[in-house]
């Protein structure tokens, strides 16, 4: 393998958390309260079991080839180059879009609600060159920013839920399945797809955790922690703005912050969000950019990652400013990207479990 680097559990964990918050704090509320309503949290709580299925089979499906990251696992079950198309196609349909998809994420966010009269290409330009740093020293290294960064993160998050509990009002969520369950499980779906079905990447960086007995353990713990969060954070924006306040806000989480008022002194600290959002997206675009160089140059027999990170970031650079030309049609692609995420994160993995099936069968006679 190329990359020679390992880290800890704890690190693994920490990783997969950050991921499954990621951009999603900042828009799942409102996504799950236009088709669910009041009953978001039992969308959460649907999708979450769902999610932590998959992602069992995604551990399941890497410890049948201890030791090769996800290119080298394509290989071993297609053949060494049916493997490397299909692994190319995988990096550059589903794990590049979605860091084109990022990155735009970011960009529109802050020209909307935090620095509405910058440039959105001056805000790709500084946030790539950080990631892109970040992705060229390594696993190892934006793995320890990992650690730094969780307690500020978690405290943060809980000052945010507890400053606005006072606000809460429970009736904001009756009656229970007023609308029946088809809603909830659209919903549901939605929230399926982001993020727990992306969590197919971390199929490239398995190998490299230090225990591999307690991978799995750590990416369950990962995902449970990290959607748990999302879910409260969810049903907090209805009990307090209420449905449809919710639905018609795009960042409905951080106008959420805006409405914290303690005794007229501790308010407008939306910049809470605002740090917790840039650091799980900070985190999450370093993984796919790493994630998409590591596989390209294992496929391509590149000796160092490294030399691809630059090319990738400004091919991000310039596709994030041109296939989204603006954020509404970013939330209308937003539908066609969930039915990508479903293809490559839930049919495409039991496809390569029904395929080392029969190669173990075959293998056997």
């Amino acid at each position: 393998m190329i990359e020679k680097g390992k880290i800890s559990v704890r690190q693994f964990t920490i990783l997969v958390l950050f991921y499954v918050i990621g951009t999603t704090i900042l828009v799942i509320p409102s996504i799950l309260a236009t088709n669910a309503k009041q009953d978001t949290w039992i969308s959460g709580l649907i999708s979450l079991g769902i999610g932590l299925s998959v992602t069992l089979l995604y551990y399941k499906l890497a410890s049948k080839y201890p030791e090769k990251n996800f290119a080298e696992i394509l290989e071993a079950l297609f053949g060494k180059w049916i493997g490397k198309i299909v692994s190319i196609i995988y990096l550059i349909l589903f794990v590049f879009l979605l860091c084109v998809f990022v990155l735009r994420d970011i960009g529109d966010f802050m020209v909307t609600v935090m620095m509405v009269e910058t440039p959105i290409q001056a805000i790709h330009i500084s946030f790539l060159l950080v990631v892109i740093l970040a992705v060229r020293l390594g696993l190892e290294t934006f793995s320890r920013a990992g650690e730094l960064f969780l307690p500020w993160v978690l405290l943060l998050y809980f000052v945010l839920l507890f400053t606005i509990a006072p606000q809460i009002d429970i009736r904001k969520v009756q009656p229970v399945l007023e609308n029946g369950l088809k809603p909830v499980l659209h919903a549901s779906f939605s929230f399926l797809t982001f993020p727990f079905l992306e969590l197919i990447v971390f199929m490239m960086i398995i190998p490299y955790v230090n225990r591999p007995e307690k991978t799995k353990n750590g990416m369950l713990i990962g995902t449970m922690v990290g959607g748990v969060l999302l879910i409260l954070v969810s049903s907090v924006s209805i009990l307090v703005a209420g449905v449809e306040e919710t639905t018609e806000s795009i960042y409905s989480s951080y106008d959420l912050a805006k409405q914290i008022n303690l005794g007229g002194f501790f308010q407008r600290v939306e910049a809470m969000v605002a740090f917790i959002w840039f650091t799980t997206v900070f985190m999450k675009l370093t993984i796919l950019t790493y994630v998409v160089s590591l596989g390209l140059a294992q496929t391509l027999e590149i000796k160092d990652y490294k030399v691809l990170t630059l090319p990738l970031g400004l091919l991000m650079y310039v596709l994030a400013n041109n296939i989204f030309p603006n954020v509404a049609f970013l939330i209308e692609f937003t539908e066609t990207m969930q039915i990508y995420v479903f293809l490559f994160g839930f049919v495409f993995p039991l496809i390569l479990w029904g395929v080392s099936l029969v190669r173990r069968e075959d293998t056997l006679n």
